[in-house]
């Protein structure tokens, strides 16, 4: 053990010395030892462009927000007939700046959220080829050492709006057609101090509010209009910001705004923002909440993390004068969701525990399987499938199947670039991207 740990240290200080001296970059991909790589003077210049245009099969399906449609990454019925069993075909394949933002897909327009020089920048393109449409740019640029440049927040497109939460607390609506800029609002106070690796909650638009997990010691939690940006409420919640996009859980038949701050798990009433029930959430190293919470039943649900914490089912219940009563059903150490949102399948939750997959029985916790180690990347499930994407860019298909771990293909699909970017998933087609590229893929029969 001891040798090992010498080993790994040994390697970090190589590592370092070669990245001071501009032969090689250095990045961090979730785990706890770096990616080393060849230092590229403009990464997004050296990628190929592969253009085959073709005429798409229409519309019938979105991916509209972060993690899809719902919110909890699973694909809708596709209305095409889908090849699992084989890597789905490249259409085309163009340049894309840096950032951790997932990919939107609506009417045969892509939207993307990336770093462009000094500028964060919106860009809607061609699903047909990749081409340009529009692009609406703020001057910011967020960059720390262990995640890099770029935006982490995705944007949530509804009814022909584009609502965009830049990293520098900057909330704005744009028309998703023209690109055109209706309001922009400082959702950030002026002594605000930034989460360590930047501000990467995602948009949530629950009737006519958005409202943001931006943590803050005056309102941790607050939602604005959607008509004209101005602040509706302020939650009396309060604590530094972690990583988590606000989401609303059906729990005893009503609406609880799942929140967090360091430290802290917190049910809101998403009218007003006031506290309905909050409990200690503690994360070894950074008390900092990544993994969104899934609701497992109609009174429990599950939070997850890494750092050794691994995964809890909470039941919510209500005590003899009415107040909210939260117990722990189950504990496990088998899945330990750094980063990577586990999702939720008939029951069966599978989900990357640092970077091996794994499947629980969800009312109990059991460990069904461990299957193998894909990195720290991004979970879709569609029908029985399970879709994969690594944080080296490639991507895998497993049955979501509890009683066997059966993996159907895994290739490279993206470049090795780091991929913590969520994929698209419309119509047959799957639109992924990294911090150097953004990809198309035909997946239908």
């Amino acid at each position: 053990m001891i040798s090992s740990l010498h080993t790994c240290l040994k390697l970090i200080c190589i590592s370092c010395t070669l990245f001071l001296c501009g032969c090689v970059s250095m990045e961090w991909r979730g785990g706890m030892i770096p990616h080393i790589g060849i230092s590229k003077e403009d990464s997004t210049k050296s990628q190929p462009i592969i253009n085959n245009p073709v005429s798409l099969r229409e519309n019938s399906t979105q991916w509209n927000q972060y993690r899809g449609p719902n919110r909890d990454g699973h694909i809708p019925a596709q209305g095409v007939a889908i090849n699992w069993k084989e890597k789905p075909s490249i259409l085309w394949k163009v340049p894309a700046g840096a950032g951790h933002s997932s990919v939107l897909i609506s009417e045969q327009t892509i939207f993307t959220l990336e770093q462009s020089g000094d500028m964060e920048t919106l860009f809607a393109r061609n699903l047909s080829n990749g081409k340009e449409k529009w692009r609406l740019a703020q001057e910011t640029k967020w960059d720390d050492m262990m995640s890099g440049t770029g935006p982490r927040s995705t944007p949530t497109l509804l009814d022909g709006k584009l609502y965009t939460l830049f990293s520098n607390g900057v909330l704005c609506r744009a028309n998703a057609k023209s690109g055109k800029l209706e309001w922009k609002t400082k959702t950030v106070d002026a002594d605000y101090e930034f989460p360590e690796w930047g501000i990467s909650c995602s948009p949530l638009i629950w009737n006519d509010l958005i409202i943001l997990n931006l943590g803050g010691e005056n309102g941790a939690v607050r939602a604005y209009s959607t008509k004209d940006g101005k602040l509706a409420w302020k939650s009396d919640l309060s604590g530094k910001g972690v990583y988590i996009s606000s989401s609303i859980l059906k729990l005893l038949g009503e609406n609880h705004l799942l929140a967090a701050v360091e430290g802290k798990i917190a049910g809101l009433n998403p009218k007003n923002g006031k506290t309905l029930w909050e409990k200690p959430w503690k994360i070894f190293l950074n008390n900092a909440q990544i993994a969104q919470p899934i609701a497992l039943s109609k009174n429990s649900f599950l939070l997850a993390a890494g750092y050794g914490k691994g995964a809890e089912c909470w039941n919510l219940s209500k005590g003899a004068n009415n107040e909210y009563l939260i117990e722990t059903t189950w504990k496990s150490k088998n899945l330990k969701a750094k980063f990577s949102n586990p999702v939720l399948k008939d029951g069966y939750l599978y989900g990357l525990s640092e970077n091996l997959l794994v499947c629980l029985e969800a009312k109990t916790g059991e460990l069904k399987w461990r299957g193998k180690k894909y990195g720290y990347g991004r979970i879709l499930v569609s029908e029985d499938k399970l879709l994969v994407l690594g944080n080296t860019g490639i991507l895998s298909v497993v049955e979501a199947d509890p009683n066997k771990f059966k993996e159907l293909f895994s290739e490279q699909t993206l470049s090795n670039a780091r991929c913590w970017n969520g994929p698209a998933f419309a119509d047959g087609y799957f639109v992924a991207m990294n911090g150097e590229e953004l990809a198309c893929f035909d997946w239908s029969k």
